[in-house]
């Protein structure tokens, strides 16, 4: 109950908005097709019994009539089922189309896809969202259409299955009559390899779990190699990617013997019970055959009538292992979204000095002319522990500061907080405009065209000159020629050369409020303090903080910040440079 619940929870958001519409439409016309087509087996099942008595009676006219009506049956079965898949289609696509669109659009706002790696992520977001969605669309339809197929297959054939038994007597005792008794030896037959298919069945949900896990792992372990490769080239660390790689397969080889193993017994029973069906309905109908009851073609008749009321009451024990990979999936979304509640939630939580730190959204704004200022602001670990605390400043617009101290004291997560990314701090803290470009010390550079690099996140210009000029006072020129050539420059450049088309992208993009952290670290100090003083002239009116250990930057910058050691307590001064 508690895997329909929480399928209930994801499916209800779509299935009940006027996004839905057009799928409901098309989802009712699969399952018009799928009614259909169980009609046309029903008179199929008739067809079964008239071929079969043709064939004991060498009536050749009529079976080459009856041939010829096999044909046009084949012919609307083959039409009828390819549209139904294709129906079926549509509706996944745009299911999918809608949840992907949701789904991405709450883990990319707010920050959750920041923030959830602070607090505690699940594991490959990115599976969750391009796998996971896809088997949930596309497992549940099928799994619906085919129960509601079952549901109508049964309701026709059981009529049938009866009304052929009803004179029948029981093998082994030819005095014994039961009404339809086929019907019931269907239904009991069915219940009992239900229970034995769940019993060697139902440790499977826990390792299609596991399995899909290990596999998101896996993948997301070769995507790391590949976007570190220059890393591990340079430090000849093949050898310990592959045994990292190798011990992350065999997880996965591990879990799936396991699989096999219980697919094995699993597959035993299913088999087993199927081929013992196959012949249950000529056992129970060869004493009416015998008595004369019914004919060679009634014989056929019975079994296919069986067959069908067998199948279908079957639907559970044909798809079970679709069931535990489908409730998997469903855990699996679940899981992810609820993390993203719970950043939510937090989100909305103004933080209460002294109280445990909660994510925020929004800074509390100060009554203050300057172009950022705080007040005693504190700031957190996700934890609570204390990085910062009573940190307050005031920046005027169009004024720079450097911020210095040692190592792991916090100075990173104190520019994060005042770039409105660090959701774990209290007090407050304001800037004048939502204008903030964030320089980190590994710039981000999309894999696009130079062009996209230059302008992102915004929308790039079809003016080629800011981009050229840009790249120009940088000393990059060179790559004016690329701005429409898209690569991976992450791994084409240098890491200083990405610092420079990182600054290069400041000046293009020209912000408010310019944060660098460590942004030329990769530079040397003669380029770092020409590409620092030129940013200082050619945006006169960004206010710029920065933190560098990079101490001969210190006297381009207006005002110094000194954070002491202490991570209780921290002393602040505020000098002209």
């Amino acid at each position: 109950m508690l895997i329909l619940k929480q399928f209930y929870a994801i499916a209800k958001p779509y299935w009940s908005s006027k996004a839905s519409i057009m799928s409901w439409l098309l989802f009712a016309a699969t399952v018009a097709l799928s009614l259909l087509l169980v009609q046309v087996m029903v008179k199929l099942n008739v067809w079964n019994k008239e071929f079969f008595d043709a064939l004991a009676a060498l009536d050749g006219p009529l079976i080459y009539d009856l041939l010829l009506k096999f044909i046009g049956f084949v012919a609307i079965i083959v039409v009828m089922k390819v549209y139904a898949k294709w129906l079926q289609q549509w509706v996944e696509i745009r299911w999918r189309t809608w949840l992907t669109e949701r789904l991405v659009g709450r883990w990319l706002s707010n920050q959750n896809f920041y923030r959830l790696t602070l607090t505690e992520e699940p594991d490959n977001p990115d599976q969750r969202i391009a796998e996971d969605i896809k088997l949930l669309t596309t497992d549940t339809l099928t799994l619906i259409l085919g129960l509601i197929q079952s549901v109508a297959t049964i309701s026709a054939f059981s009529v049938i299955l009866w009304n052929l038994s009803s004179d029948f007597l029981l093998p082994l005792f030819d005095d014994v009559k039961i009404s339809g008794y086929l019907l019931w030896l269907a239904i009991i037959y069915s219940l009992v390899g239900a229970g034995v298919t769940h019993f060697f069945g139902h440790k499977l949900h826990k390792l299609y779990y596991q399995q899909q896990q290990r596999e998101a792992n896996f993948r997301a372990r070769l995507l790391r190699s590949r976007d570190s490769a220059e890393q591990i080239a340079l430090m000849h660390g093949q050898q310990r990617e592959k045994s990292q790689l190798d011990s992350t397969f065999d997880d996965i080889s591990f879990n799936w013997k396991a699989l096999m193993g219980r697919e094995k017994k699993l597959g035993m029973v299913i088999n087993t019970y199927h081929q013992i069906a196959a012949m249950v309905p000529y056992f129970a109908a060869i004493p009416a055959l015998m008595a004369g009851v019914i004919t060679v073609g009634g014989l056929f008749q019975v079994r296919m009538a069986f067959m069908r009321v067998y199948s279908s009451l079957s639907w559970f024990i044909f798809r079970y292992d679709d069931l535990t990979y489908w409730s998997a999936t469903v855990i699996r979304l679940t899981q992810f979204i609820e993390a993203m509640d719970k950043c939510e939630a937090f989100s909305q939580t103004a933080p209460n000095k002294g109280s445990t730190p909660h994510p925020v959204t929004a800074d509390k704004p100060l009554a203050t002319p300057y172009g950022l200022s705080c007040e005693q602001l504190s700031i957190q670990k996700p934890n609570g522990q204390i990085l910062l605390s009573n940190i307050s400043l005031q920046v005027k617009s169009g004024e720079s500061l450097m911020i210095r101290g040692a190592s792991g004291l916090g100075k990173s997560t104190l520019l994060r907080t005042l770039a409105g990314i660090w959701p774990f701090y209290q007090g407050q803290f304001h800037t004048d405009d939502h204008n903030v470009l964030l320089l980190p010390q590994k710039p981000y550079l999309p894999k696009s065209s130079m062009r996209e690099c230059l302008s992102y996140p915004q929308a790039p210009s079809s003016d080629d000159a800011p981009y050229q000029t840009a790249l120009e006072q940088v000393g990059l020129s060179a790559l004016a020629e690329d701005l429409d050539n898209e690569t991976e420059w992450q791994m084409k450049l240098s890491g200083g050369e990405q610092q420079k088309i990182a600054l290069a992208r400041a000046l293009v993009q020209k912000p408010q409020l310019l944060i660098l952290d460590e942004a030329t670290s990769s530079l040397d100090e003669p380029s770092a303090y020409a590409l620092i003083e030129q940013l200082r002239t050619l945006l006169p009116h960004s206010t710029i903080l920065m933190v560098s250990h990079q101490s001969h930057l210190t006297e381009l910058f207006e005002r110094v910040m000194e954070l002491g050691t202490d991570k209780h307590t921290t002393k602040s001064l505020l000098s002209a440079s």
